[in-house]
């Protein structure tokens, strides 16, 4: 699958950072630039969008991965996750076998989507323990 392909019809702009693996930056509303890496894997290609928060405090973890959980039960198409660094990525995964344009632009316009609408309230739940957010 020839994946640059895929991000000039999406009309994307993406730097290549290794051999299988691209990077591209997007702004939210407050012109937040955050960072978007593409890896091809043997089966699968993987999305990420890290880090999506500020490192949480020590005493807004508990409650960030709280919510981070919640969420995952009504995001579609990606998922939150924490790597073992502490870093809040979301994420996404689409199988090489049968992967379209259609397929593509859906995840990323679902990541945009997700990180313009969650961003800046996971911002600060990670960082104000007083912040208080409920999502429906």
């Amino acid at each position: 699958m020839d994946i640059p392909a895929l991000f000039d019809r999406y009309e994307w702009g993406f730097e290549t950072v290794e051999a299988g693996i691209w990077r591209s930056t997007f702004a939210d509303e407050q012109d937040e630039e955050f960072d978007l890496y593409v890896a091809e894997g043997e089966e699968w290609l993987h999305f990420a969008v890290t880090p999506l928060t500020p490192f949480p405090e020590p005493a807004c973890r508990g409650k960030l991965t709280s919510l981070l959980l919640s969420l995952n039960q009504s995001v579609r198409l990606v998922r939150l996750a924490t790597d073992s660094d502490g870093d809040v990525s979301l994420l996404a995964d689409l199988p090489l076998a049968g992967l379209s344009f259609s397929l593509f632009a859906a995840t990323m316009d679902a990541l945009v989507h997700y990180t313009r609408e969650l961003a800046a309230p996971l911002a600060r739940t990670a960082t104000d323990p007083r912040f208080e957010i409920s999502f429906p």
